[in-house]
């Protein structure tokens, strides 16, 4: 009896890690990345008050010409499996996006510092509910003292397929660090015995691995330099002068100017 359950908890092992699972695993990855294309793209094809281009992004997620990587994440994150969604609001939206969980990569945004940041929503959202639902989460974030205000608001009014909002985050933090060095350190471990160097230095010359290797660790310490970064004091004296304007103002002004046919 004990040997049979042993052969049938075994044989429940192997076909757990069948064709037929791997196939699923790899079907939940291209659900993934399909929903982050579908968000990213949302603007492009539907309506929205507060729809963002593109070109909007590229210039306003990267502070520096060498920081290009964000971060993605998307709430609710859930699988083509799951049989309901039970909706949330707004305030819980923003804060789902920024958790461990919902974090299309291995890095933890809240343990950084926010250089810039869009958060792409979808769904039936207004630009006073974002801005105040963002005004609560600030506080408890860390955010570039060059960019006190480096979160971006796109909203689109066409939900997604069988959900009533959905939230596309990305961001460029000081998180990123942290991954370009365990990248760099198990890129060091297999270059250190020269293990699959063969199948590089057949079609290019191996100072050029040395060349890539060099500047990721250079990449990996500009994000970790401006980490926690504090400002210089004159900076700090400057900015103790500037009076903040209302909450919500830019935003309630760009989407009257959309809305009006104004800039885009």
């Amino acid at each position: 009896g004990g040997g049979g359950g042993g052969g049938g908890s075994r044989r429940e092992s192997l076909a757990s890690n069948g064709p037929a699972s791997r196939a699923r695993a790899f079907d939940g990855m291209n659900n993934l990345v399909a929903h982050m294309l579908t968000s990213l793209t949302a603007s492009v094809r539907f309506p929205g008050a507060l729809n963002t281009d593109l070109a909007d992004l590229s210039s306003n997620l990267v502070p520096y010409p060498r920081m290009q990587f964000v971060l993605p994440a998307l709430a609710p994150l859930y699988s083509t499996a799951a049989a309901r969604y039970a909706p949330v609001n707004l305030d819980a939206l923003l804060t789902e996006a920024l958790a461990p969980h919902a974090q299309l990569s291995g890095a933890d945004p809240r343990k950084g510092t926010h250089l810039a940041s869009a958060f792409l929503l979808r769904g039936d959202a207004t630009a006073s509910d974002a801005q105040r639902s963002l005004q609560r989460l600030k506080p408890q974030l860390s955010v570039a003292w060059w960019n006190p205000d480096a979160f971006k608001i796109g909203l689109c009014a066409a939900p997604p397929v069988g959900q009533p909002h959905a939230l596309l985050s990305l961001c460029n933090s000081t998180a990123f660090a942290p991954l370009l060095q365990g990248l760099l350190a198990r890129f060091d471990k297999l270059y250190s015995r020269r293990a699959h160097l063969h199948h590089f230095t057949q079609y290019m010359d191996a100072a050029r691995i040395d060349e890539a290797r060099d500047a990721l660790a250079a990449l990996a310490a500009e994000y970790g330099e401006l980490h926690g970064q504090p400002p210089p004091p004159e900076a700090e004296a400057l900015m103790e002068q500037l009076v903040p304007p209302p909450a919500g103002w830019g935003w309630e002004a760009g989407a009257r100017r959309r809305s009006l046919g104004g800039l885009r």
